[in-house]
């Protein structure tokens, strides 16, 4: 368009005086127009044959032609892209329909998950801990496990727990069940019957996966006279005892057991603390198990079964029915019964 009023200037600087009475306007004031307002004087003005002006007129049309030409590609160009555009929306928009699905069914099962746990803590309470859970108490608990159970969100539950998965990795994410453990709820016959014993009761029970493959099961003991008076009446006592076992990988979800040792240690004694005083009484497995291991040897068949570590189905371990960042709830073989336990961040008495 600079071309177009350089040479319209250039013209109507030759051009005779007449073609001023056409109403075109002299050069030193077309040249401070703007293009727009030339375009406009141009066409609508300029009519005459007179030479100059059929010259602009012509570079005129040049210009329009060019311009058009101009437009239609850039219409060409925009169809193209919108042509081309909706489909990649279409897949973003399935990619974060997909997104927000996944995000919502994530939601529903957690909102399911919490309410479930909220239920077997209020039972837990209510009854204490199972130690006296009636029969439609136990009903709700196992229904409640069950549910969870269903919604599991671990995988793969005894992962390194024999003590293969903490190496180099992430520590807790290479052994799910690393941690100290709490109990709340219990149906196990052989811990429910230790509350039925007149002279102590069991007060906090653990399970300590601290240091795998090391697994201690602690249950520390009170006086029955303890639960019943005031301190003032009876100053506290506590005694700790303290399983120890050797965890392995037997499935997915199972964890087989070994006992190795069995520990009682006075932690307090009428108010005082003795746990650095009185001698702990320490009963240890480990010895007859290998006598049996260097029998077995001789023995076709019997090598390597003592432990289980080659029979799933050996006796001495726990199935996970649920784990999640602060509860986990096992299951074990005999003599059965169900564990829901809190993770802690210490077992100290």
């Amino acid at each position: 368009m600079k071309q177009l009023i350089l040479a319209a200037t250039i013209l109507l600087n030759n051009a005779p005086l007449g073609v001023q009475s056409f109403g075109i306007p002299p050069p030193s004031s077309l040249a401070s127009r703007t293009s727009s307002s030339f375009e406009t004087t141009i066409a609508g003005r300029a009519r005459s044959t007179h030479n100059g002006i059929i010259i602009i007129t012509k570079l005129y049309a040049e210009q329009e032609e060019e311009e058009d030409s101009s437009e239609v590609a850039k219409e060409e160009v925009t169809t193209d892209d919108e042509e081309y555009s909706p489909q990649l929306d279409d897949d973003d928009d399935n990619t974060n329909d997909q997104a927000d699905i996944d995000a919502t069914n994530q939601n529903v099962v957690k909102e399911e998950a919490t309410a479930l746990k909220k239920q077997l803590y209020q039972l837990a309470a209510s009854y204490d801990r199972g130690f006296g859970a009636t029969s439609k108490a136990r009903n709700e608990a196992d229904d409640i496990i069950e549910r969870l159970a269903k919604i599991n969100p671990t995988k793969d539950a005894s992962r390194g727990i024999d003590g293969c998965g903490d190496g180099d990795g992430d520590g807790d994410d290479d052994v799910p069940l690393k941690a100290i453990w709490r109990m709340v709820w219990t149906s196990a016959f052989d811990v429910v019957s230790l509350g039925a014993s007149p002279i102590a009761g069991p007060s906090a029970i653990y399970q300590d996966i601290s240091e795998p493959p090391v697994a201690t099961n602690i249950i520390d003991f009170i006086p029955r006279a303890q639960t019943l008076f005031p301190s003032s009446l009876v100053p506290p006592s506590l005694l700790r005892a303290e399983v120890k076992t050797r965890a392995s990988v037997r499935s997915a979800e199972r964890v087989g057991l070994i006992f190795e040792s069995v520990k009682l240690q006075p932690v307090e004694f009428l108010g005082r603390k003795v746990d650095g005083l009185l001698p702990a009484l320490n009963v240890d497995f480990t010895w007859p198990r290998t006598v049996l291991e260097q029998v077995a040897q001789y023995v076709p068949g019997l090598e390597g079964t003592i432990d289980g570590e080659e029979n799933a189905d050996a006796l001495g371990y726990f199935e996970v029915d649920y784990l999640d960042e602060e509860l986990l709830i096992i299951r074990q073989n005999a003599p059965g019964g169900v564990f829901a336990l809190v993770k802690v961040d210490s077992c100290e008495p």
